[in-house]
């Protein structure tokens, strides 16, 4: 049997360029993958994430209320800080004081020029207290829900008012601490009516009535009992963050009085007294005293927030309170004139930062 050979032959012009056009086309698209593939793809892709994570970014903050000014602040901030996702600093307060921490001792380390350093790190805690006070925290649906711990005002039917703590929160009862009460008048608690007062962290003031359902006293715990209600009624939202505290303070009615169409001010130093600071804010303090002011008396304040620290402001009376189980006063104080470096060592007070 005949085998006939196989010729070869030499391909066309047109078959030339056939195969020119495919290894073309093969040679990009191992390019196309190496790239994506590699470095330079992998850069492409965190940069792309990137952008988007900024795009929320500027999202949220717009949501938030931030000013554009505040917003770019507040960006290099985050950028300092070295944050891979920007959005975390809206959504964990702990990455929040991380980041205004961290920009508040720069700032306090270095020499500044024109901008004041006071003012700066004014703005960096202004703008802490907005994004945290932005938060929708919601509503209190009853007094079941109030957390264990929690400081609250109460007035008793006849008693006068006091602060005291939760320490209980059953599911028959509210237990409430006893506070110290002139002697005798424990048992005379009993089914009297009261109403509460409770200022949740960054959100709002909260106040409820109900009445006291029983005086518990044991061996690991002494508290009253009230009953639960779901008529909790939320009626103010605070500018600022206020903080429990015990300070002394000395305090100095100021005589005003008008000249030459002016508003001026004089010490009236034989009306000096001492008081006790019981809470504080950024926008002024409540003083504990046996000696109060009228209202829209204006004042001298001095105290000492941290040692070797004194701070020296200007309030008027705002409101005044007794407290008859005490046989005190509480005057409600608000800044008119205060220092911006001391509004700062309040603000590191109230978020527990530490001052360089």
């Amino acid at each position: 049997m005949e085998i006939e050979a196989f010729r070869i032959t030499a391909p066309t012009p047109g078959q030339i360029v056939i195969l020119i056009i495919l290894a073309v086309i093969v040679s990009i698209a191992f390019v196309i993958a190496a790239r994506r593939m590699g470095p330079a793809g992998t850069a492409r892709k965190k940069k792309a994430r990137a952008a988007g994570g900024w795009n929320s970014f500027y999202q949220i903050a717009k949501m938030k209320g931030l000013t554009k000014e505040e917003t770019e602040v507040l960006r290099r901030i985050v950028t300092a800080y070295g944050l891979t996702k920007p959005t975390l600093v809206f959504n964990s307060i702990n990455i929040l004081d991380g980041c205004i921490q961290r920009a508040i001792r720069r700032v306090s380390m270095q020499e500044l020029k024109g901008e004041s350093k006071d003012d700066l790190i004014n703005m960096y805690y202004r703008l802490r207290n907005k994004i945290v006070r932005a938060r929708s925290a919601g509503t209190i649906p009853d007094t079941s829900t109030l957390p264990i711990g929690a400081s609250v005002r109460v007035e008793i039917q006849g008693l006068g008012f006091f602060t005291t703590n939760i320490v209980r929160n059953e599911p028959e009862y509210l237990g409430l601490k006893i506070p110290n009460l002139p002697p005798g008048r424990l048992g005379s608690i009993g089914k009297r009516r009261v109403k509460v007062t409770y200022w949740r962290p960054n959100d709002a003031v909260y106040v409820f009535e109900t009445k006291v359902k029983d005086v518990l006293i044991e061996d690991d715990v002494q508290c009253i009992c009230l009953k639960h209600t779901d008529k909790v009624r939320r009626i103010q939202k605070r500018r600022y963050l206020r903080k429990s505290v015990r300070m002394p303070v000395l305090y100095t009615r100021l005589r005003v009085y008008e000249e030459g169409g002016k508003k001026k001010a004089v010490l009236v130093r034989k009306d000096s007294h001492w008081g006790t600071i019981t809470d504080i804010s950024v926008g002024g303090l409540s003083i504990e005293t046996m000696v109060p002011f009228e209202k829209d008396t204006y004042m001298r304040i001095e105290f000492e927030i941290r040692e070797d620290y004194k701070i020296i402001a200007i309030g008027k009376v705002r409101r005044i309170e007794r407290n008859s189980a005490r046989k005190m006063y509480i005057m409600h104080i608000q800044f008119t004139k205060i220092e911006k470096k001391d509004k700062n060592e309040i603000f590191a007070l109230l978020y527990n930062y530490q001052m360089i």
